[in-house]
Protein backbone atom coordinates (compact mmCIF):
# COMPACT_ATOMS: atom_id res chain seq x y z
CA UNK A 1 0.00 0.00 0.00
CA UNK A 2 1.35 3.20 -0.78
CA UNK A 3 0.36 6.35 0.64
CA UNK A 4 -2.44 8.21 -1.05
CA UNK A 5 -1.76 11.22 -2.79
CA UNK A 6 -2.48 14.29 -0.77
CA UNK A 7 -2.07 18.53 -2.01
CA UNK A 8 -0.01 18.41 1.93
CA UNK A 9 2.53 16.28 2.61
CA UNK A 10 1.14 13.76 5.36
CA UNK A 11 2.31 10.31 6.86
CA UNK A 12 -0.23 7.71 6.99
CA UNK A 13 0.41 4.33 9.68
CA UNK A 14 -1.31 1.51 9.00
CA UNK A 15 -1.74 -1.32 11.93
CA UNK A 16 -3.17 -4.90 11.70
CA UNK A 17 -6.29 -5.54 13.45
CA UNK A 18 -8.06 -8.44 13.51
CA UNK A 19 -11.42 -8.86 11.61
CA UNK A 20 -13.28 -10.45 14.62
CA UNK A 21 -12.29 -9.70 18.76
CA UNK A 22 -14.75 -11.92 20.99
CA UNK A 23 -14.62 -10.40 24.77
CA UNK A 24 -13.22 -12.99 27.13
CA UNK A 25 -11.35 -15.18 24.31
CA UNK A 26 -7.96 -15.20 23.02
CA UNK A 27 -7.00 -13.32 20.09
CA UNK A 28 -7.41 -15.55 16.37
CA UNK A 29 -3.86 -15.02 15.22
CA UNK A 30 -4.35 -16.62 11.90
CA UNK A 31 -3.01 -14.26 9.10
CA UNK A 32 -6.59 -14.59 7.37
CA UNK A 33 -8.09 -13.03 10.57
CA UNK A 34 -5.95 -9.67 10.35
CA UNK A 35 -5.82 -6.88 7.92
CA UNK A 36 -4.33 -3.50 7.83
CA UNK A 37 -6.28 -0.05 9.05
CA UNK A 38 -5.15 3.12 8.29
CA UNK A 39 -5.28 4.80 11.56
CA UNK A 40 -3.33 7.84 11.87
CA UNK A 41 -2.76 11.06 9.15
CA UNK A 42 0.09 13.14 10.09
CA UNK A 43 0.70 16.25 8.50
CA UNK A 44 4.22 16.90 7.65
CA UNK A 45 3.78 20.48 8.65
CA UNK A 46 1.74 20.03 11.67
CA UNK A 47 4.71 17.93 13.18
CA UNK A 48 7.17 20.07 11.80
CA UNK A 49 5.23 23.06 14.16
CA UNK A 50 4.65 20.58 16.84
CA UNK A 51 7.84 19.50 17.53
CA UNK A 52 6.98 16.88 20.01
CA UNK A 53 10.46 14.98 19.30
CA UNK A 54 13.94 15.54 18.18
CA UNK A 55 13.42 12.10 16.48
CA UNK A 56 9.94 12.22 15.42
CA UNK A 57 9.93 8.65 13.91
CA UNK A 58 10.27 7.13 17.65
CA UNK A 59 7.23 9.57 18.41
CA UNK A 60 4.90 8.15 15.73
CA UNK A 61 6.10 4.87 16.93
CA UNK A 62 4.80 5.84 21.03
CA UNK A 63 1.82 7.40 19.54
CA UNK A 64 0.41 4.86 17.33
CA UNK A 65 1.13 1.95 20.12
CA UNK A 66 -0.78 3.71 22.82
CA UNK A 67 -3.57 4.32 20.15
CA UNK A 68 -3.37 0.14 19.05
CA UNK A 69 -2.93 -0.97 22.68
CA UNK A 70 0.47 -2.96 21.34
CA UNK A 71 3.92 -2.33 21.19
CA UNK A 72 5.82 -2.76 17.80
CA UNK A 73 8.12 -1.29 15.35
CA UNK A 74 7.06 0.85 12.37
CA UNK A 75 8.36 -0.48 8.92
CA UNK A 76 7.84 1.28 5.57
CA UNK A 77 6.85 -1.54 4.06
CA UNK A 78 3.25 -3.86 4.26
CA UNK A 79 5.24 -6.89 3.30
CA UNK A 80 8.57 -6.90 5.60
CA UNK A 81 8.97 -6.18 9.27
CA UNK A 82 12.10 -4.03 8.63
CA UNK A 83 12.45 -1.35 11.37
CA UNK A 84 12.91 2.34 9.88
CA UNK A 85 15.51 3.94 11.28
CA UNK A 86 14.37 5.65 13.84
CA UNK A 87 17.03 8.49 14.27
CA UNK A 88 15.88 10.15 10.80
CA UNK A 89 13.95 12.92 9.75
CA UNK A 90 10.84 13.45 8.56
CA UNK A 91 10.38 12.95 4.67
CA UNK A 92 9.72 15.83 2.54
CA UNK A 93 6.94 13.91 0.67
CA UNK A 94 4.32 11.89 2.06
CA UNK A 95 4.90 8.56 2.99
CA UNK A 96 2.93 5.13 4.83
CA UNK A 97 4.47 3.85 7.86
CA UNK A 98 3.09 0.18 8.91
CA UNK A 99 3.43 -1.17 12.54
CA UNK A 100 3.95 -4.48 13.64
CA UNK A 101 3.06 -6.29 16.93
CA UNK A 102 4.49 -9.65 17.30
CA UNK A 103 1.97 -12.30 18.25
CA UNK A 104 2.83 -12.11 22.08
CA UNK A 105 1.78 -8.25 21.83
CA UNK A 106 -1.29 -9.53 19.16
CA UNK A 107 -2.56 -11.27 22.18
CA UNK A 108 -2.24 -8.31 24.75
CA UNK A 109 -3.82 -5.91 22.29
CA UNK A 110 -6.24 -3.79 23.28
CA UNK A 111 -7.11 -0.38 21.44
CA UNK A 112 -8.18 3.04 22.70
CA UNK A 113 -12.00 3.35 22.91
CA UNK A 114 -12.46 6.01 20.21
CA UNK A 115 -15.30 7.52 22.88
CA UNK A 116 -12.66 8.10 25.75
CA UNK A 117 -11.89 11.69 25.05
CA UNK A 118 -13.14 14.38 27.11
CA UNK A 119 -16.72 16.03 25.56
CA UNK A 120 -17.24 17.43 28.66
CA UNK A 121 -15.69 18.83 31.93
CA UNK A 122 -15.97 16.66 34.99
CA UNK A 123 -16.77 17.81 38.00
CA UNK A 124 -13.78 16.90 40.72
CA UNK A 125 -15.86 17.44 43.54
CA UNK A 126 -18.76 15.51 45.28
CA UNK A 127 -20.03 14.85 48.30
CA UNK A 128 -18.55 11.32 48.73
CA UNK A 129 -15.89 9.71 46.80
CA UNK A 130 -15.32 12.58 44.24
CA UNK A 131 -14.28 14.84 47.49
CA UNK A 132 -12.42 12.59 48.91
CA UNK A 133 -10.66 12.29 45.70
CA UNK A 134 -9.63 16.00 45.54
CA UNK A 135 -8.66 16.14 48.83
CA UNK A 136 -5.92 13.42 48.54
CA UNK A 137 -4.92 14.63 44.97
CA UNK A 138 -4.60 18.02 46.23
CA UNK A 139 -2.67 16.72 49.34
CA UNK A 140 0.04 14.26 47.08
CA UNK A 141 0.63 17.28 44.42
CA UNK A 142 1.14 19.99 47.06
CA UNK A 143 -1.78 22.11 46.90
CA UNK A 144 -0.60 23.58 43.98
CA UNK A 145 -0.66 22.82 40.02
CA UNK A 146 1.53 20.64 38.76
CA UNK A 147 1.94 22.38 35.46
CA UNK A 148 2.29 25.62 36.66
CA UNK A 149 2.48 26.12 39.98
CA UNK A 150 -0.70 27.64 40.59
CA UNK A 151 -2.60 27.67 44.21
CA UNK A 152 -5.29 24.91 44.80
CA UNK A 153 -8.00 27.93 44.76
CA UNK A 154 -7.17 28.13 40.76
CA UNK A 155 -7.35 24.47 40.50
CA UNK A 156 -9.06 21.20 39.65
CA UNK A 157 -8.58 17.78 41.00
CA UNK A 158 -8.80 16.03 37.50
CA UNK A 159 -9.86 12.44 36.44
CA UNK A 160 -7.08 11.23 34.11
CA UNK A 161 -10.43 8.59 32.59
CA UNK A 162 -12.82 10.43 33.02
CA UNK A 163 -15.22 9.94 36.35
CA UNK A 164 -18.25 9.10 33.81
CA UNK A 165 -16.69 5.94 32.84
CA UNK A 166 -16.71 4.09 36.22
CA UNK A 167 -15.00 2.01 38.25
CA UNK A 168 -15.40 -1.36 35.93
CA UNK A 169 -13.96 1.34 33.23
CA UNK A 170 -10.76 2.01 34.58
CA UNK A 171 -10.11 -1.84 36.12
CA UNK A 172 -10.77 -3.43 33.01
CA UNK A 173 -8.49 -0.85 30.92
CA UNK A 174 -5.73 -0.90 33.62
CA UNK A 175 -6.14 -4.75 33.63
CA UNK A 176 -6.12 -5.06 29.80
CA UNK A 177 -3.11 -2.46 29.41
CA UNK A 178 -1.15 -3.25 32.43
CA UNK A 179 2.38 -4.21 32.09
CA UNK A 180 3.63 -4.62 35.50
CA UNK A 181 4.04 -8.08 36.61
CA UNK A 182 3.49 -7.42 40.40
CA UNK A 183 -0.12 -5.92 39.77
CA UNK A 184 1.59 -2.16 40.20
CA UNK A 185 -0.36 0.07 37.51
CA UNK A 186 -3.72 -1.26 38.11
CA UNK A 187 -6.10 1.10 39.34
CA UNK A 188 -9.86 -0.94 40.65
CA UNK A 189 -11.30 2.74 41.31
CA UNK A 190 -12.08 5.98 39.16
CA UNK A 191 -11.65 8.09 42.05
CA UNK A 192 -8.74 6.77 42.95
CA UNK A 193 -6.03 9.33 43.85
CA UNK A 194 -3.63 7.63 41.40
CA UNK A 195 -6.68 8.33 38.46
CA UNK A 196 -5.53 12.06 39.22
CA UNK A 197 -3.77 15.36 38.69
CA UNK A 198 -4.14 18.76 40.51
CA UNK A 199 -4.47 20.92 37.42
CA UNK A 200 -4.99 24.88 36.76
CA UNK A 201 -8.64 25.06 35.30
CA UNK A 202 -7.43 26.18 31.55
CA UNK A 203 -5.77 23.37 31.21
CA UNK A 204 -8.02 20.57 32.90
CA UNK A 205 -10.44 22.15 29.61
CA UNK A 206 -7.59 20.61 27.52
CA UNK A 207 -7.02 17.69 28.65
CA UNK A 208 -7.42 14.60 26.91
CA UNK A 209 -8.53 16.36 23.73
CA UNK A 210 -5.57 19.29 23.23
CA UNK A 211 -3.52 18.98 26.16
CA UNK A 212 -1.58 15.51 27.24
CA UNK A 213 1.17 14.51 29.14
CA UNK A 214 4.05 12.16 27.44
CA UNK A 215 5.70 9.67 30.08
CA UNK A 216 9.25 8.97 29.63
CA UNK A 217 11.02 6.30 29.37
CA UNK A 218 8.43 4.42 27.27
CA UNK A 219 8.42 1.54 25.03
CA UNK A 220 9.46 4.27 22.27
CA UNK A 221 11.12 6.71 23.63
CA UNK A 222 13.88 8.05 26.27
CA UNK A 223 13.54 11.55 27.83
CA UNK A 224 16.76 13.16 25.64
CA UNK A 225 14.11 11.96 22.51
CA UNK A 226 11.98 15.08 24.02
CA UNK A 227 14.67 16.86 25.54
CA UNK A 228 18.12 16.71 23.75
CA UNK A 229 19.83 17.70 27.41
CA UNK A 230 18.28 15.71 29.55
CA UNK A 231 19.53 12.24 30.76
CA UNK A 232 17.73 9.24 28.56
CA UNK A 233 16.58 7.58 31.71
CA UNK A 234 14.95 10.52 33.30
CA UNK A 235 11.40 9.95 34.65
CA UNK A 236 9.94 12.85 33.14
CA UNK A 237 5.88 13.64 31.96
CA UNK A 238 6.13 16.02 29.49
CA UNK A 239 3.02 18.19 28.18
CA UNK A 240 2.08 18.65 24.90
CA UNK A 241 -0.14 20.94 23.33
CA UNK A 242 -1.73 19.52 20.40
CA UNK A 243 -3.39 22.92 19.37
CA UNK A 244 -0.09 25.61 19.23
CA UNK A 245 -2.81 28.55 18.71
CA UNK A 246 -4.50 28.15 21.76
CA UNK A 247 -1.20 28.56 24.33
CA UNK A 248 -4.09 29.25 27.04
CA UNK A 249 -4.71 25.98 27.63
CA UNK A 250 -1.15 25.56 29.30
CA UNK A 251 -2.23 27.46 32.14
CA UNK A 252 -3.93 31.21 31.02
CA UNK A 253 -2.19 34.36 30.29
CA UNK A 254 0.81 33.29 32.27
CA UNK A 255 1.02 29.38 30.83
CA UNK A 256 4.75 27.91 30.46
CA UNK A 257 6.52 27.16 27.62
CA UNK A 258 5.62 24.22 25.14
CA UNK A 259 6.67 21.16 26.57
CA UNK A 260 7.30 22.16 30.31
CA UNK A 261 7.64 19.11 32.13
CA UNK A 262 4.88 18.65 35.29
CA UNK A 263 6.01 18.11 38.50
CA UNK A 264 6.01 14.28 39.64
CA UNK A 265 5.29 13.10 43.03
CA UNK A 266 7.79 10.89 43.53
CA UNK A 267 5.12 8.17 45.80
CA UNK A 268 3.00 5.18 45.22
CA UNK A 269 0.13 7.09 44.57
CA UNK A 270 1.60 9.04 41.06
CA UNK A 271 -0.87 7.41 37.89
CA UNK A 272 1.01 4.65 36.43
CA UNK A 273 1.87 5.93 32.92
CA UNK A 274 -0.51 3.78 31.28
CA UNK A 275 -2.93 6.01 32.14
CA UNK A 276 -0.78 9.10 30.97
CA UNK A 277 -0.79 6.65 27.77
CA UNK A 278 -4.61 6.89 27.77
CA UNK A 279 -4.97 10.61 27.46
CA UNK A 280 -2.19 10.93 25.10
CA UNK A 281 -3.78 8.46 23.02
CA UNK A 282 -7.33 10.25 23.01
CA UNK A 283 -5.28 13.27 21.82
CA UNK A 284 -3.31 11.49 19.17
CA UNK A 285 -6.86 10.38 18.29
CA UNK A 286 -8.49 13.59 18.49
CA UNK A 287 -6.15 15.33 15.99
CA UNK A 288 -5.13 12.47 13.46
CA UNK A 289 -6.85 9.62 13.89
CA UNK A 290 -9.36 8.04 10.89
CA UNK A 291 -12.71 7.73 11.20
CA UNK A 292 -11.74 4.41 9.55
CA UNK A 293 -10.18 3.18 12.60
CA UNK A 294 -12.64 4.56 15.38
CA UNK A 295 -15.15 2.88 12.99
CA UNK A 296 -13.22 -0.07 13.09
CA UNK A 297 -13.03 -0.38 16.68
CA UNK A 298 -16.18 0.27 17.55
CA UNK A 299 -17.71 -2.82 15.59
CA UNK A 300 -15.01 -4.72 16.59
CA UNK A 301 -13.87 -3.98 19.96
CA UNK A 302 -16.80 -1.83 21.97
CA UNK A 303 -17.99 -4.89 23.93
CA UNK A 304 -14.67 -5.68 25.90
CA UNK A 305 -14.65 -1.71 27.33
CA UNK A 306 -17.23 -1.96 29.55
CA UNK A 307 -18.16 -5.71 30.02
CA UNK A 308 -20.53 -4.34 32.52
CA UNK A 309 -22.96 -2.70 29.51
CA UNK A 310 -25.05 0.16 28.88
CA UNK A 311 -26.50 1.92 32.16
CA UNK A 312 -29.98 1.62 32.19
CA UNK A 313 -32.17 4.40 31.87
CA UNK A 314 -32.89 4.91 35.79
CA UNK A 315 -29.16 4.64 36.20
CA UNK A 316 -28.71 7.27 33.83
CA UNK A 317 -31.30 9.24 35.34
CA UNK A 318 -29.74 8.78 38.82
CA UNK A 319 -26.24 9.96 37.20
CA UNK A 320 -27.81 13.46 35.93
CA UNK A 321 -29.61 13.78 39.29
CA UNK A 322 -26.04 12.93 41.07
CA UNK A 323 -24.07 15.15 38.83
CA UNK A 324 -26.41 17.70 39.19
CA UNK A 325 -25.91 18.33 42.89
CA UNK A 326 -21.92 17.87 42.31
CA UNK A 327 -22.09 20.54 40.61
CA UNK A 328 -24.11 22.63 42.59
CA UNK A 329 -21.50 21.36 45.42
CA UNK A 330 -18.28 22.52 43.59
CA UNK A 331 -19.64 25.61 42.99
CA UNK A 332 -20.49 26.77 46.79
CA UNK A 333 -16.73 25.37 47.35
CA UNK A 334 -15.33 27.58 44.94
CA UNK A 335 -17.33 30.53 46.05
CA UNK A 336 -15.90 29.39 49.92
CA UNK A 337 -12.44 29.31 48.62
CA UNK A 338 -13.11 32.98 47.03
CA UNK A 339 -14.67 33.87 49.68
CA UNK A 340 -11.15 33.21 51.73
CA UNK A 341 -9.15 34.27 49.55
CA UNK A 342 -10.62 37.75 49.76
CA UNK A 343 -10.42 37.84 53.10
CA UNK A 344 -6.78 36.52 53.17
CA UNK A 345 -5.60 39.21 50.31
CA UNK A 346 -7.05 42.28 52.97
CA UNK A 347 -4.48 44.19 54.75
CA UNK A 348 -4.35 43.33 58.45
CA UNK A 349 -3.30 46.79 60.56
CA UNK A 350 -0.23 46.08 62.63
CA UNK A 351 0.58 46.68 66.09
CA UNK A 352 1.51 50.49 65.86
CA UNK A 353 -1.65 51.05 64.07
CA UNK A 354 -3.95 49.60 66.74
CA UNK A 355 -1.56 51.30 69.80
CA UNK A 356 -2.51 54.64 67.55
CA UNK A 357 -6.49 53.94 67.48
CA UNK A 358 -6.33 52.69 70.77
CA UNK A 359 -7.35 56.24 72.00
CA UNK A 360 -10.40 56.45 70.09
CA UNK A 361 -11.51 53.56 70.83
CA UNK A 362 -11.57 54.35 74.60
CA UNK A 363 -13.46 57.89 74.13
CA UNK A 364 -17.62 57.51 74.33
CA UNK A 365 -19.06 57.42 71.04
CA UNK A 366 -21.22 60.59 71.45
CA UNK A 367 -17.97 62.24 72.74
CA UNK A 368 -16.14 60.68 69.60
CA UNK A 369 -18.98 62.27 67.07
CA UNK A 370 -18.60 65.85 68.59
CA UNK A 371 -14.66 65.48 68.07
CA UNK A 372 -15.35 64.48 64.37
CA UNK A 373 -17.86 67.66 63.83
CA UNK A 374 -15.16 69.45 65.27
CA UNK A 375 -11.93 68.57 63.26
CA UNK A 376 -14.46 68.89 60.12
CA UNK A 377 -15.50 71.79 60.94
CA UNK A 378 -12.40 73.18 61.20
CA UNK A 379 -11.08 71.86 58.57
CA UNK A 380 -13.89 73.35 56.19
CA UNK A 381 -12.79 76.51 57.99
CA UNK A 382 -8.85 76.36 56.74
CA UNK A 383 -10.22 75.44 53.68
CA UNK A 384 -12.23 78.26 53.33
CA UNK A 385 -9.43 80.68 54.49
CA UNK A 386 -7.09 79.29 52.55
CA UNK A 387 -9.18 79.82 49.28
CA UNK A 388 -10.03 83.34 50.11
CA UNK A 389 -6.07 84.47 50.43
CA UNK A 390 -5.77 83.10 46.94
CA UNK A 391 -8.44 84.97 45.47
CA UNK A 392 -6.99 88.13 47.79
CA UNK A 393 -3.49 87.35 45.90
CA UNK A 394 -5.10 87.04 42.81
CA UNK A 395 -7.18 90.57 43.26
CA UNK A 396 -3.74 92.13 44.13
CA UNK A 397 -1.90 91.11 41.45
CA UNK A 398 -4.88 92.37 38.75
CA UNK A 399 -5.27 95.76 40.37
CA UNK A 400 -1.84 96.51 40.49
Amino acid sequence: MAATASAHPEIQVYASFPHVAEPGTDLNLDADNWHWVLCLTLPLETLNVLEFSSTPYKWIRYAIGTVVGAEGDLSSSSDSPNAVDYNAGLPAESAALYYYTSDDEKRRMYPLDPNIERTSVTSSVAPTRRAQFRSDTAERDGNRCVLTGMRELFCDAVHLLAHSKGDTYISTYTQRRSRDPNGGDLVQDIDSVRNGLLLNKFTHVGVGQHVAFLPTPNFAMNTDDVDPTAPPGEKRCTAHLFEPSCPTFLGGLGAPPFGTPIRISDTPHWPPSILFDAVYAGAVLHHFGTQTLKDEVTVTWMDTFDPGGVMDQAHADHKVVTDARATTVERTQNQVQEHRARDEARPVPDTFDMLMALPYILVPREELQAMFRKAKEKAEVAEKRRVQEKVDTWNRQVIS
